[in-house]
């Protein structure tokens, strides 16, 4: 007779130990972009991107105003296996590739150089070279003065 190990029940703190390590994660994102909300004196807040973060799981990119990501939340990892550090700093372009239609790109492009909102999908690569479709909301942010400061793109992989 063939000894076989009974299959792990999940248990109800299995859920809850994951529930709590989200909520960390969470709010430690939100309070990384409240920081930056406050050193750039942001005009405005869209509060959509907290409903995204929190309810829907999404993952927001910030940029300074030269399109440098300066901060990426907790979950960019699961979304397409790059961890937040390796990207502060790069383009959002660094996830486009070949694959990438030029259409998106450019519907891009445009909206970012009139400093207006846009929502697309496009192809993307994770960090294994793997694709994904990638589905953006985009958007500028303005400073008490109407100086675009950052740019915020709220994305989930389809």
């Amino acid at each position: 007779m063939e000894n076989k190990i009974a299959p792990h029940p999940l248990l109800c703190w299995d859920i809850v130990v994951e529930g709590i390590e989200r909520r960390k994660q969470v709010k430690k994102d939100l309070e990384a972009i409240q920081q930056i909300m406050l050193n750039n004196q942001w005009r405005e807040v869209r509060a959509a991107f907290h409903e995204a973060l929190i309810w829907e799981n999404k993952t927001i990119i910030v940029t300074d105003s030269q399109l440098n990501i300066i901060y990426a939340t907790q979950n960019l990892h699961a979304m397409n296996g790059y961890y937040p550090k390796e990207v502060i700093g790069q383009h959002p372009t660094m996830f486009q590739g070949p694959a990438t239609a030029l259409e998106a790109r450019k519907t891009i492009k445009l909206a970012i150089n009139n400093l207006q909102p846009f929502e697309t999908s496009l192809i993307n690569y994770r960090k294994n070279g793997s694709l994904y479709t990638c589905h953006i909301e985009g958007f500028p942010i303005f400073n008490q003065q109407g100086i675009p400061v950052n740019f915020m793109a709220i994305e989930k992989a389809a």
